[in-house]
């Protein structure tokens, strides 16, 4: 009887232990899906669709980290302020996917004359730089700094 017991407490734990992992995986999954979607409305220069991801980017984060930048971004439509938000969101972003893995292949990318000439990194899902400091203005300035396929 103890045996049985000790089987099906082994097994509900297994199973609970996977359900756990699918949605940790998810929660990245939805991170990083939203944080993409903001970059592209930076790329855009949008600034009320960057307000727009910003706020549905807030209901799916789970990570303090990303929060004050996210609030910022989600506060203002002036791309210029949410431009300057959104380079500590891509350092939190980066350290967090660095960390944890991402399902989707991102490219580190970096505009050398971001900010003046002080330059800032941003993460993509495509290799193509589409800069999200700049937007149609220096679009394809920028280079690919390092692929995250983990």
């Amino acid at each position: 009887m103890k045996r049985a017991i000790l089987l099906i407490a082994l097994v509900a734990t297994v199973v609970a232990c996977g359900g756990n992992k699918e949605e940790k995986s998810s929660a990245k999954v939805n991170l990083v899906e939203n944080y993409l979607a903001l970059k592209d409305a930076l790329v855009a220069t949008d600034g009320a669709k960057a307000q727009t991801a910003a706020k549905a980017f807030l209901e799916v984060n789970n990570n303090d980290a990303l929060t004050a930048d996210l609030k910022t971004i989600a506060s203002s439509t002036d791309v210029a302020a949410q431009r300057i938000a959104f380079e500590g969101l891509s350092s939190n972003m980066y350290s967090i996917v660095k960390a944890s893995g991402s399902e989707t292949v991102l490219y580190k990318q970096y505009c050398p004359m971001a900010f003046n000439n002080k330059g800032a990194y941003w993460l993509a899902a495509e290799e193509e730089v589409n800069n999200p400091y700049f937007g149609d203005v220096m679009l394809h300035c920028g280079s690919v700094q390092e692929t995250i396929n983990q």
